[in-house]
């Protein structure tokens, strides 16, 4: 199964009336929102270093690391960050602790059944990548969502998915039956749920910087 949003809308046609308006309006936007679609087995890697890269940093800044890293390392594979000495990846902008990350993911990824990614289910993904230097739960999801596409995918432990559930919905943090009942009234789609709550959020934000 995929992230399809035409599904995903026929369902919470019978479970969520909300999110077929949050979805419906995010579809008609002008620049609506987007299905990710699954990456190959081969740019799993530059997805787990663009994650570590990006830890407890803002966007902008991440990305302008990554740029340098892409730069000193080429393509990012575990074979050219093995290649490329310590101090050298370092000095494009990367703290000790994520270098280290890096490098170790780079010399122990072959250990990982990347081929069968595709075939594993959620947390049998999971379990495997929580094995790596600087991934956790969190982490892990993302790539759940953004690398391998899957649809069933809500991380409670994201701050502005939780942020966007807030302000779409009359619960508050401590109504944790609540919060639990409408998110898991979302599956099969959650993904799509949580792509939605993000897009609005990001737009209420964009809207508040321009006011």
């Amino acid at each position: 199964m995929s992230i399809d949003f035409l599904e995903a809308q026929k369902h919470f046609q019978t479970t969520d009336e909300t999110m077929v308006r949050l979805l419906n309006d995010a579809l008609q936007a002008q620049t609506p929102l987007v299905a990710p679609s699954p990456k190959k087995p081969t740019h799993y890697f530059a997805s787990i270093v663009a994650s570590i890269t990006s830890q407890q940093i803002s966007i902008k800044a991440a990305d302008a690391v990554l740029g340098r890293v892409k730069k000193a390392v080429g393509t990012i594979t575990p074979e050219r960050v093995n290649a490329i000495d310590f101090d050298t990846l370092k000095a494009c902008g990367l703290s000790g602790q994520k270098t280290k990350y890096i490098k170790h993911n780079a010399e122990v990824w072959h250990t990982l059944p990347i081929k069968n990614f595709a075939q594993m289910d959620d947390e049998a993904v999971i379990a495997e990548l929580v094995k790596l230097y600087g991934i956790g739960r969190w982490t892990a999801e993302m790539f759940l969502m953004f690398s391998l596409a899957r649809p069933d995918v809500f991380s409670r432990g994201d701050l502005g998915l939780m942020q966007g559930l807030f302000a779409q919905y009359p619960v508050k943090p401590h109504h944790t039956r609540k919060i639990n009942t409408i998110i898991d009234t979302w599956s099969p789609h959650r993904t799509t749920a949580s792509l939605v709550l993000w897009f609005h959020k990001d737009t209420s934000e964009r809207r508040g910087q321009n006011e």
